[in-house]
C-alpha cells in the first residue's frame, strides 16, 4: 500500500483531487512500488513560476516541478518511505493544452529517480511514461 496526499492549494482545484490521488497511487501500482508516499501540491501559474524562479532560476511558469526528498533526510519513523513533493499547475496545463495524467506521470517518475538530463534518460522516461498510460 502506498500514500499519496493531493493538495490543492487553491479551492477551484479542489475536483482534481480525487482523479490526480487516484492516479498517482495508481503510478505505484504499476510499477509495482510498495510503502512509499508521495505529496502533490495543485497551484496557480504565479505559484509555480516562483518556485521556478527559486529553485531552478527560470522567471516563467511551468506545467510540473518535482522535490525529492532529501536522500539522508531524518524523517519520523514511518511504514512509508516518503519520496518527495510535485507540484502542478493545472491552469498551466489547460492553457497549453497538455494532458494532466502525463504530468502526474512525469512527475511521479521524478520521484523514482527517472530523469531527463541526457538524451538516454529522456527516451526512457517517455517510454515509461507512454507504458504507464498506456495502462491507465
Amino acid at each position: 500500500m502506498n500514500k499519496v496526499a493531493v493538495l490543492p492549494l487553491d479551492k477551484k482545484y479542489k475536483s482534481d483531487v480525487k482523479k490526480i490521488s487516484a492516479l498517482a497511487r495508481k503510478v505505484f501500482l504499476l510499477l509495482k512500488k510498495n510503502n512509499l508516499a508521495a505529496d502533490i501540491y495543485l497551484v496557480g501559474n504565479w505559484t509555480m513560476r516562483k518556485l521556478n524562479r527559486i529553485y531552478r532560476k527560470k522567471d516563467m511558469e511551468t506545467n510540473v516541478l518535482t522535490f525529492c526528498e532529501p536522500k539522508k533526510f531524518v524523517n519520523i519513523p514511518s511504514k512509508y518511505k516518503y519520496l518527495g513533493e510535485i507540484y502542478i499547475s493545472p491552469n498551466f496545463i489547460k492553457n497549453y493544452r497538455q494532458d494532466i495524467n502525463l504530468m502526474v506521470v512525469h512527475g511521479m517518475l521524478h520521484l523514482l529517480d527517472y530523469n531527463h538530463k541526457t538524451v538516454k534518460e529522456r527516451i526512457a522516461m517517455e517510454k515509461k511514461e507512454r507504458l504507464i498510460l498506456g495502462k491507465i
